[in-house]
């Protein structure tokens, strides 16, 4: 699908939309392909659902910090800084 055709499903303007999936391409939760002068977006299922299922097997384990956050506090702490707070939402 394209930008403007995923905004159009959630009622989201194209520059939110376009936004949001460079963090998920980013992640490598979405895929990118050109296509003249538009751009095809195509979620990568089997990257996804790897995600999902190492995040789900970290609830089940009950675990105090899930995988991605302590790998954030042990490379924040390897390079001297603190972590930055996010503003609540």
């Amino acid at each position: 699908m394209t930008a403007g055709e995923i905004a159009d499903r959630f009622s989201c303007s194209w520059p939110t939309t376009t936004r949001h999936l460079r963090v998920l391409e980013d992640a490598g939760l979405v895929r990118v392909e050109q296509r003249g002068r538009e751009r095809v977006y195509r979620l990568d299922t089997a990257r996804l659902l790897g995600v999902t299922t190492s995040w789900l097997r970290w609830f089940r384990a009950g675990r105090a910090v899930p995988p991605a956050a302590a790998r954030r506090r042990q490379v924040t702490r390897a390079h001297g800084r603190r972590a930055r707070s996010r503003a609540p939402r």
